[in-house]
């Protein structure tokens, strides 16, 4: 598929992308408004140990420990503790599935995210949690030592109680005069003891300074503060997003729907893929029952008038090869313009000056009588029958150098008819009557009737209607055609949409026409005698 035929199919499709679009982006947008805004509070943690800050290995052990925080910081009894302290009417199960830790990477820093209605308790509860989580983690990690200090410091009392009543009694011996052997004993105890104090207090200190280096806890880095505009819903950014979304569905709904349609649109496929020529397009108009849709005569310089004329041409065109007098005007099926497009193609020809006959041969379903505003009282079915001269039977209309077969009464048998050896005479006498014979005939694949006047005519016109008739129900009825070995001439593609790019000319001409009334009239004094005669003229 080629560009321009993209921007074809989106424009006869921009109705139902412009539809999608605003359903889609009014429905965001009502629902996204009856929301209650959600609002995000966000604190920065720091993790802190017993080294520096800045340390390569103070990091590496923060990054570790975030992972372990992030779960911590959010269990029952933290979160229970925090809603104690606040007072907050909620449960710490609800809370919990409101509340986001997220470890920064590279860093000793977590992010705690609080998101509820209530923006001033969202900020709230994201500063409350890890002071809560700070007091109860510094705690736990000090109940770890609690025993091996305590037991240390009895031992250290006691011994310090002991060193100082040695050095008591060792100054006393000293200063009584006792034995040298006496004081020696006093002495060393005394170093005894002071020995075992130095390893007591030793291993204190040791203690605390393992306690110290083990501690790790947290500290608000950048306390959050009371959010002012809401995450959620946002409006502005859904609507945008649900309009595009609705486009671009109902975008690919177009392109589906085009895939799956089977109606004759594009010129080019005809003749590419069914070997058919088109011969000319009629652009869409409105049908009236009676004369009214007898545009050539009604509306002459409306552009399906003009569209008439250049397929009139066309057929000009396609006589210079070979002789085409006797033109067959059918269709695949009933309501695709076969008889509007006979009656008007006649009347065509007509007014270049060429002498020209419009047969009424659709038996079944006789319209053309209606459109002259002519009774049906003598046509093919009475000459067929010997019933009636051919020259009384041949209706002189309004439109000068046109003339007129209607069917004549419906007959039982319409394939018989005009199958008969009797038809193909009458054919050839009406070809001797005038320089074109048109017929507009029955659906090809409704009825054998068309393919029997194929046989008879110099060549057929198909009539198509544009977005109706399908692309294989036009080429079984050409192939029927062709079976009996008749010619087809082309393809008239009827009621062609401004949409389609191939139908531009014509609304070319109409935008040339409207412009510049007042110069050009839209009808010569004769073609306006024409109309009101043909309007006036009474029922024959």
């Amino acid at each position: 598929m080629e560009i321009n035929q993209y921007l074809s199919l989106l424009r006869r499709w921009f109705w139902l992308i412009l539809l999608g679009a605003a359903a889609a982006g009014a429905t965001a947008y009502y629902w996204n408004s009856s929301q209650e805004p959600v609002y995000r509070a966000t604190s920065v943690l720091l993790i802190t140990g017993g080294s520096a800050v800045n340390d390569r290995n103070a990091i590496q052990l923060g990054g570790d420990l975030a992972q372990s925080y992030i779960r911590r910081l959010t269990n029952y009894e933290v979160l229970q503790q925090v809603i104690a302290n606040l007072g907050a009417d909620i449960s710490p199960e609800w809370l919990g599935g409101r509340v986001q830790a997220q470890h920064l990477s590279n860093s000793q820093l977590i992010a705690l995210s609080v998101t509820l209605t209530d923006p001033e308790l969202a900020a709230a509860l994201a500063n409350e949690i890890p002071t809560v989580f700070a007091e109860r983690n510094m705690a736990q990690q000090l109940e770890r030592f609690a025993d091996s200090k305590a037991n240390l410091e009895h031992q250290l009392t006691r011994i310090e109680t002991e060193l100082d009543t040695a050095e008591a009694v060792w100054q006393h011996a000293e200063s009584n005069g006792s034995s040298t052997a006496e004081i020696d004993r006093l002495a060393d105890n005394v170093l005894r003891l002071r020995e075992t104090y130095s390893r007591l207090l030793q291993s204190y200190e040791d203690l605390r300074i393992a306690e110290a280096s083990s501690l790790n806890n947290i500290l608000i880095d950048e306390y959050a503060r009371v959010p002012t505009a809401p995450i959620s819903p946002r409006i502005r950014n859904n609507t945008i997003l649900a309009t595009v979304v609705g486009a671009l569905m109902m975008g690919g709904l177009a392109f589906l729907l085009e895939y799956l349609d089977d109606s004759v649109k594009d010129p080019v496929v005809l003749e590419q893929e069914f070997g058919l020529s088109t011969l000319g397009f009629v652009p869409s108009f409105k049908i009236k029952d009676g004369p009214e849709t007898l545009i050539m005569v009604t509306q002459p310089r409306s552009p399906v008038a003009e569209a008439y004329r250049q397929i009139r041409t066309n057929i000009q065109y396609a006589g210079i090869s070979r002789d085409l007098k006797k033109l067959l005007i059918t269709s695949a099926n009933a309501g695709e313009g076969k008889t509007l497009t006979s009656a008007n193609v006649a009347i065509a020809l007509a007014q270049a000056g060429s002498r020209v006959i419009l047969v009424d041969t659709d038996m079944r379903r006789p319209k053309l009588h209606r459109l002259f505003n002519y009774a049906n009282t003598c046509g093919i079915t009475n000459l067929l029958l010997g019933m009636n001269e051919a020259e009384n039977c041949l209706q002189i209309t309004m439109v000068p150098n046109l003339r007129l077969l209607s069917s004549g009464p419906v007959p039982p048998n319409p394939a018989e008819l005009l199958g008969s050896q009797r038809m193909s005479e009458l054919t050839d006498w009406l070809a001797e009557q005038a320089d074109f014979v048109v017929f507009d005939s029955p659906p090809l694949l409704a009825v054998t009737d068309s393919v029997l006047l194929s046989q008879m005519a110099d060549a057929t016109l198909l009539v198509a209607q544009s977005g109706k008739t399908a692309y294989q129900a036009l080429a079984v009825a050409a192939r029927r055609v062709l079976d009996v070995n008749g010619y087809i001439a082309g393809v008239l593609l009827n009621q062609v949409s401004q949409k389609h790019g191939y139908g531009y000319s014509y609304y070319y001409q109409q935008d040339y026409y409207q412009q510049g009334t007042q110069t050009y009239p839209t009808a010569t004094i004769k073609q306006r005698l024409t109309s009101l005669l043909f309007w006036l003229m009474p029922m024959r």
